[in-house]
């Protein structure tokens, strides 16, 4: 079970009568669930199906899970901290795609010796503090083209995506497969520092689990000891959950 935390709320039961309902739901609303009961990847996979269409990634199996764990050596390739033991910095996943799958699902097969917390951050609380102390910032960092994600043959694009429907999505990595444009480079550190602020931290037993938005959560994790194993898959939910793609920047939630 999940220790207590800021967000224990947000915690769903899906063996219980419309669990995956509710988490849907909590997703819909919150854009942050965690879950516990789900083992591997068979678990995952099943539950991944329940609430929409997995979609395969770069280091994903043919079933579309991802197997996250250090693999006991360094690894210089750009891109692949995830399978090492060090910290991972919050972002979203598939930065450089135009339109990233909207859910990641993770789940603890083994947790490790020490450390390793999961690390997320409400890319709208990021917004409304940004909008409140340097609005300029905000301009910069929504400037279309302003960022390129994924090397020189990545995706341009924004950190903060503002659509016709009034949401905004985040889109976010700050490794070396990220670049900026100079007006939009010069609030990074602010960006850092107000990310920093918003994160909640908590620790993930086996058979854990968490649900993010990831066009509104970044996610990320502390470095850790130990043989440390997670499973994640990234999907596109049902349309029938109504989750959208992004957040309603607080400022206009509030009138």
């Amino acid at each position: 079970m999940l220790a207590a935390t800021p967000l224990s709320d947000r915690h769903v039961e899906l063996r219980a009568a419309g669990g995956v309902g509710e988490l849907a739901a909590v997703l819909a609303m919150h854009g942050f669930a965690t879950f516990d009961g789900v083992p591997g990847e068979d678990a995952l996979l099943q539950l991944a199906g329940r609430l929409g269409q997995v979609v395969r990634h770069r280091d994903s199996g043919s079933s579309g899970v991802t197997v996250i764990a250090d693999r006991g050596q360094p690894t210089g390739r750009p891109g692949h901290a995830g399978f090492t033991a060090q910290a991972l910095i919050p972002h979203t996943d598939c930065s450089d795609q135009q339109h990233p799958a909207e859910l990641v699902i993770m789940t603890c097969v083994r947790a490790g010796q020490q450390g390793g917390e999961c690390v997320i951050v409400d890319g709208q609380a990021v917004y409304a503090e940004l909008a409140a102390a340097a609005p300029d910032a905000l301009v910069d960092l929504s400037a279309p083209r302003s960022a390129l994600f994924g090397g020189s043959s990545g995706l341009l694009a924004a950190v903060f995506e503002p659509s016709a429907d009034g949401f905004v999505g985040v889109r976010l990595r700050l490794d070396e497969l990220a670049r900026f444009a100079p007006q939009a480079q010069r609030w990074i550190p602010l960006l850092r520092r107000t990310i920093d602020h918003c994160a909640v931290s908590f620790p993930l037993p086996a058979g854990a689990g968490y649900v993010v938005n990831n066009r509104r959560f970044l996610h990320g994790r502390r470095a850790f000891a130990g043989h440390r194993m997670v499973c994640r898959a990234l999907v596109r939910p049902r349309p029938a959950w109504r989750i959208p793609a992004g957040f309603v920047p607080l400022r206009e939630a509030a009138r």
